[in-house]
């Protein structure tokens, strides 16, 4: 194994047989099912060679392939198979169509080449497809980090009124409403139950009061 040269940085190549082919940076069990769009580098394809020499022809199954390769696991990949490529196309193109637009300079997997999935299949990938995909993940994870730090906020708030109206000297302090709110979450994942019970309210309360009896928590600056 080693790491791509100036055409290709960042890749890593994994010999296969006897070809050294790149391997292919996302997992097979990663999926984007809920991303109905995807963001395209327009002005890269605008002024690409692809677009201003191939036919019309081309273009449309080309682009109907990366669109596709969204759906293809690992996503952003497509089958390393020209008689199930023909297939995907809708409508469907025969084999020997196919293969003749593949063979034109610039064809139907222009830019598509081998690579090796972490799964050890051989697939192909597109450096700019890849990239789109790497580039919605990452704005998966930012979202999804945004989105659980927002239910953590409301959670700890709904928390926080609960707790005033039975511990309003835990409720005024933050820290302990978290180590109240661990408690109760490390007591729900033991129990199995998806919402939090009254007995675990008033067990981590009560868990809280003995720790701040025994001065676990610093003293509050109001005081």
């Amino acid at each position: 194994m080693r790491q791509a040269t100036s055409s290709n940085p960042g890749a890593v190549f994994r010999l296969v047989g006897n070809t050294e082919l790149p391997e292919y940076p996302v997992s097979s069990s990663v999926r984007l099912d809920s991303h109905g769009f995807i963001a395209w580098e327009f002005r890269r394809y605008l002024n690409s060679d692809m677009r201003w020499n191939a036919t019309h022809e081309v273009k449309g199954m080309w682009f109907d392939l990366a669109q596709m390769s969204h759906e293809q696991t690992p996503v952003g990949t497509l089958p390393d198979d020209h008689a199930r490529l023909a297939r995907m196309l809708v409508p469907f193109v025969d084999l020997m169509t196919f293969e003749a637009l593949v063979e034109r300079p610039y064809g139907v997997l222009h830019g598509w080449h081998p690579c090796v999935c972490d799964d050890g299949t051989v697939r192909l990938m597109h450096n700019t497809v890849t990239r789109v995909v790497l580039e919605a993940l990452t704005r998966k994870e930012l979202n999804a980090a945004r989105t659980d730090s927002a239910s953590a906020r409301k959670r700890l708030d709904r928390l926080a009124v609960a707790l005033a109206g039975v511990a309003p000297s835990i409720a005024m302090e933050p820290a302990q409403v978290y180590w109240v709110d661990a408690h109760i979450r490390d007591a729900m994942d033991r129990e199995g139950n998806k919402r939090r019970t009254e007995a675990q309210l008033h067990g981590a309360i009560q868990a809280c009061l003995e720790k701040v009896a025994a001065g676990f928590f610093r003293k509050s600056q109001r005081e």
